[in-house]
């Protein structure tokens, strides 16, 4: 994985992560947002993935696991 790869996948996910926000500010707002709610539960399990796609993009460029293209 290149710099720029690490880049642009981390930008989606973080574009998700905004989306996802915007979801959950609305079903707070409705009094919706509680764990026995299928929808909210659902978004809360998007961003838990998110944030460990999140941790892995970061441990990988820490570690230095990226190539250079050629």
């Amino acid at each position: 994985m290149t710099l720029d790869e690490y880049t642009e996948a981390a930008k989606a996910i973080y574009t998700e992560q905004q989306s996802l926000a915007q979801s959950i500010s609305q079903l707070a707002l409705s009094a919706k947002a509680s764990p026995t709610n299928p929808e909210f539960l659902a978004l809360m399990t998007r961003q838990a993935g998110l944030v460990q796609q999140v941790a892995k993009l970061n441990t990988e460029l820490m570690l230095g696991i990226m190539t250079q293209k050629q």
